[in-house]
């Protein structure tokens, strides 16, 4: 395993790049192959990507292969995150699915930097 030091606190890591942080936070996602448009429910979140969950009567699978391009957007007022990502790792059951960054804008970088830098802090 390896540590991290992050805002002065040591974090153990497994096969992660960076930490991770519970969170619940609506996103809205766009596959880059197609134009539709669904929401899903953020579930953890680190700097390299964040695991969301669908609906039961949405499914990852019907929408989405590994490695498929995702566009993303949350509109919280506290974490506001846009960017780009893929498709890392769909669930067996098809309901959640792990996207890494691939593209994060100057001012998303940012609103992540400072949240997980608070989550930290205070932990």
């Amino acid at each position: 395993m390896e540590t991290q030091n992050y805002s002065n606190n040591t974090q153990v890591l497994e096969r992660r790049e960076s930490p991770r942080v519970d969170l619940e936070v609506q996103v809205v996602m766009n596959p880059s192959h197609n134009g539709s448009k669904f929401f899903g429910w953020i579930q953890d979140i680190s700097l390299g990507g964040f695991k969301v969950k669908v609906s039961d009567s949405l499914n990852f699978k019907d929408l989405f292969e590994k490695g498929d391009g995702v566009h993303f957007e949350t509109s919280e007022d506290f974490f506001q995150l846009r960017g780009e990502g893929g498709i890392m790792w769909i669930s067996s059951d098809g309901n959640t699915a792990g996207v890494k960054f691939d593209e994060l804008g100057g001012k998303s970088k940012k609103s992540l930097d400072e949240f997980l830098n608070i989550l930290f802090f205070i932990s």
